[in-house]
């Protein structure tokens, strides 16, 4: 009977360290999704020439995005993308990257949609640190159950 017992457990042990890879992953996207969103809202005010301005001057900030990618066995994988569009053209005629009309690049961030990322980046970090929570719970439970 002990045999059996344990032989079922070692199969609920890999179910129960699959789980916790999940959240794991969903951990790492939270703060991904989280970092990427702080940089842009850091960045938004950024100012850059115009392409084929001929101003001489930094490259534009692109700000990024995370897209995830699903992992076979379970789990999301955070990559880092750049925004399309990443720049949109601004008025600025005080910049001293502003063309003869004004115009400088500024990078394409909307603050409204930056802070809805970071409250749903948020919820999912919480949602993933309650997952490895429960799945450390049923871990004990399940030693508890074999003692």
């Amino acid at each position: 009977m002990f045999a059996r017992a344990a032989l079922s457990a070692a199969g609920e042990t890999a179910a129960m360290d699959a789980t916790a890879a999940i959240a794991l992953s969903g951990l790492n996207t939270a703060s991904a999704r989280f970092q990427a969103s702080a940089s842009n809202l850091a960045n938004m005010d950024d100012a850059a020439p115009l392409p084929g301005s001929g101003v001489a001057g930094p490259a534009p900030f692109v700000p990024t995005r995370v897209e995830t990618v699903s992992l076979g066995q379970g789990g999301v994988q955070a990559q880092l993308a750049a925004a399309r569009p990443g720049t949109v053209p601004a008025y600025r005629p005080d910049s001293p990257y502003a063309d003869a009309n004004g115009m400088v690049a500024e990078p394409d961030v909307d603050p409204a949609s930056e802070l809805m990322e970071q409250t749903q980046a948020l919820q999912q970090y919480r949602a993933s640190a309650a997952l490895i929570a429960l799945d450390d719970r049923m871990k004990t439970a399940a030693l508890d159950l074999l003692s």
